[in-house]
């Protein structure tokens, strides 16, 4: 018995000795709080209807246009966020005749006169500006002004035509050598 009761005090003792060998080494611990911020891309799309930018084109339109006239419309885009980047723009024209059926309506009779010098035509129907903006940097407009042919006919008259434009933009950084390389535009058309 008394080699029995020896065995379990060595066991005993061994225990003790292995637990306050762990517990007697010494331990460190650092944590670090690294903040990283992304950057942002924003854009503003502006609209004139005269040429010195001082008014904005009015959002319920213009009345009274006759076959013939050239009205002011100029739309440029502003970069208001803080990063490079790469703008387009998506123009589409929609004619709503009074009497007739809307597939009478040519697009072409309503001409929208596009800047091809700061401006490409993309194959995705998209103009992109040739290059990209800094922060507070502001396009040379995509078009000046919207010229309605001389031609049309009385199926025009009281009729509704919206040119609707809508801007995107993405981040250059990173992202193409330019605006018709770059990835990541947003959903659209």
């Amino acid at each position: 018995m008394k080699k029995k009761l020896s065995v379990a005090a060595l066991l005993v003792a061994l225990l003790s000795l292995i637990s306050y060998g762990t517990i007697a080494f010494f331990t460190a611990e650092n944590v670090a709080h690294n903040v990283i911020t992304t950057g942002n891309i924003d854009i503003e799309l502006l609209e004139w209807a005269d040429e010195e930018k001082t008014i904005p084109f009015p959002k319920e339109g213009i009345e009274g246009v006759m076959p013939g006239a050239e009205i002011i419309k100029i739309a440029e885009v502003k970069n208001t966020g803080g990063n490079k980047a790469y703008v387009r723009v998506g123009v589409q024209k929609e004619i709503s005749l009074e009497n007739e059926d809307s597939n009478l309506a040519n697009p072409d009779d309503i001409q929208v006169n596009y800047n091809q010098e700061e401006w490409t035509l993309g194959a995705d129907g998209f103009y992109y500006h040739l290059k990209a903006l800094e922060p507070g940097e502001m396009t040379k407009p995509l078009f000046n002004s919207v010229h309605f042919n001389q031609e049309m006919g009385n199926i025009y008259q009281n009729s509704t035509i919206n040119i609707h434009v809508t801007a995107y933009a993405t981040q250059a950084a990173n992202n193409g050598n330019n605006a018709l390389e770059a990835l990541g535009w947003p959903d659209s058309q």
